[in-house]
């Protein structure tokens, strides 16, 4: 009885680490001014407070992602190593649409890849 419980448990186990990670597609923001664009509004935001716009100083301590349904995911993307790449090469930082791919917990999401709309 035991044994076949334990089975069970390892069958459930291995086919959830099968499932595909989530694709979330949103705004990326610094994670610090994420809640203020939802609440306030992004240009709102912006205009108020000229640090949250990443056009000047696009490297942040962490990053979050702002759905078009004003969810805020927090960006789990070690070194933010995905996040700098696409920030790098793209002229208006603050309008960067994005797609991330990556298991969701707790209102995080651990980056697997992240790549432009």
């Amino acid at each position: 009885m035991m044994r076949k419980a334990f089975l069970t448990i390892c069958l459930v186990l291995s086919v959830a680490s099968m499932l595909p990670a989530a694709e979330t597609q949103g705004l990326i923001a610094d994670w610090n001014c994420a809640d203020s664009m939802v609440k306030n509004g992004r240009q709102k935001t912006l205009k108020d407070n000229r640090s949250c716009s990443l056009m000047h100083d696009y490297k942040r301590a962490a990053y979050g992602l702002i759905t078009d349904d004003k969810k805020i995911y927090k960006l789990d993307d070690p070194n933010n190593e995905h996040i700098l790449q696409l920030l790098e090469g793209t002229p208006d930082k603050d309008n960067l649409k994005v797609v991330v791919t990556g298991d969701i917990e707790d209102g995080t999401i651990k980056v697997v890849n992240i790549s432009m709309l």
